[in-house]
């Protein structure tokens, strides 16, 4: 192989189709992270007929909130399809300014950092400079729930979540290609047996939050300066 056909051959690998720039992350893309973590956890029960049962996560909307928290017994999934217990929900309670860990420069002063992305036009192969904000550090604090009829599924659910899921308190996920950390709070339990006419029912409450960032590609900007460089090998 010619020293110009090596040359060409490294420079090739250096301009392939990759991610360089800083990928997005909004609100949603950190709650379905978050399901996904947990479903991949695989918690299972064994129901009334012997049958071996993976319990789903349902993903509340705000506005289905208040009715579905005042009765459970007609949940239905994203496809519409009717959730029979035991299962798990999770909703979102609220999103305010990042407080772990501390990231933020001088109050009113914007942080950039400058990222090279290499092209090439057919032709000339060169590079691109963006200028990139820092993100937006924020906490969101989500509501975990499982809701059974029976005991032993929330010894289940104990198990699973704070064994295999939060065992040090914290779970990263991952959004977007980033590694974002979720931190478990106190779990709470809300039986409904008062009555013994009613179908008893125990709910376990998890408060998960995820200290993550909010990251918008459409505030990048980019730089004018000198990015092609036209270079001229021969042999003799």
């Amino acid at each position: 192989m010619s020293s110009i056909d090596n040359i060409g051959k490294n420079l090739d690998k250096q301009f392939e189709n990759f991610n360089y720039l800083p990928q997005k992350i909004e609100l949603d893309d950190m709650g379905l992270a978050l399901r996904d973590s947990l479903l991949s956890l695989g918690l299972s029960v064994q129901i009334e007929n012997g049958q071996v049962k993976k319990v789903p996560i349902i993903h509340v909307m705000q506005e289905l909130w208040a009715e579905r928290k005042m009765n459970w017994g007609d949940m239905r999934n994203e496809q519409g399809e009717e959730v029979t217990r035991p299962f798990m929900t999770l909703y979102r309670l609220g999103v305010k300014r990042g407080t772990a860990p501390m990231r933020f420069t001088i109050p009113r002063k914007e942080s950039f950092r400058f990222v090279k992305t290499p092209k090439f036009d057919g032709t000339l192969k060169g590079y691109d400079i963006w200028k990139v904000p820092q993100p937006v550090y924020v906490d969101v604090s989500y509501e975990l729930r499982f809701v059974t009829h029976y005991i032993q599924h929330v010894d289940d659910f104990y198990e699973i979540i704070l064994r295999d899921g939060y065992s040090d308190d914290q779970r990263y996920l991952k959004v977007n290609g980033y590694d974002i950390p979720s931190i478990i709070g106190e779990p709470t339990e809300e039986n409904t047996t008062e009555d013994i006419t009613q179908e008893r029912i125990f709910q376990i409450v998890v408060p998960i939050t995820i200290h993550g960032k909010l990251i918008d590609p459409t505030k990048f900007e980019k730089v004018n300066t000198i990015t092609k460089i036209s270079i001229k090998i021969t042999e003799k």
